[in-house]
């Protein structure tokens, strides 16, 4: 049987491209992702606004993709293959760190450890509205549909994966605001860009 989850895993979050490829934007449904995206757009094409899919490729590393989807009848499953197959055609970029966004009056970005990157990461899969409800009463049809064992599996899953790239991907709170200086935010994405390439590197 295919198990959801077993290559990858859907995250509500934002992403725009920078050198070498992609930022991850962490935060809840009002920490303002989307809006973080539209500012960097002038000089940082967007990946994803919404929703981003992570999943390792051949190589090893972690990608990401736009996550964008459409479930019908909840058949997650096809969802995951269609995103692997547009991953597959050159539409995804490797994944060089996370961030945990917050709106505030300036702009300020500091370290954050891989445990914490990891609990942001779990909260970001948690927010995907059938990955959450995953494994509970399917009120068409008055019962589950998924066994207990196989909920607890995946979900285990799911940690192990979010464990990983947190390992794998430098994270970063970052404090912002949309009504400061654009280049000051330009700047601090900048920073830590080049601070993630060089981490990658080594």
């Amino acid at each position: 049987m295919k198990i959801y989850g077993a290559h990858g895993l859907f995250l509500h979050a934002s992403s725009v491209l920078v050198e070498g490829g992609a930022l991850l934007f962490l935060g809840h449904s009002t920490a303002g992702k989307s809006t973080i995206s539209k500012l960097l757009e002038k000089t940082n094409p967007i990946l994803a606004d919404d929703s981003v899919f992570a999943s390792r490729n051949k190589h090893g590393f972690w990608q990401v993709a736009d996550g964008r989807f459409y479930f019908e009848d909840g058949d997650i499953c096809c969802c995951e293959a269609a995103v692997r197959r547009r991953s597959a055609d050159g539409s995804s970029f490797r994944l060089l760190g996370c961030m945990r966004i917050h709106k505030a009056g300036h702009v300020k970005v500091t370290s954050l450890a891989p445990f914490e990157t990891a609990r942001y990461l779990i909260d970001a899969v948690m927010e995907v509205d059938v990955q959450r409800k995953f494994g509970r009463l399917d009120d068409k049809i008055g019962e589950i549909k998924t066994s207990v064992s196989l909920v607890r599996q995946l979900r285990r899953h799911w940690f192990y994966l979010a464990a990983d790239i947190a390992r794998s991907c430098p994270g970063w709170h970052l404090w912002f605001s949309k009504n400061l200086y654009f280049s000051d935010l330009h700047n601090a994405i900048s920073a830590v860009s080049a601070q993630a390439r060089e981490m990658h590197e080594n």
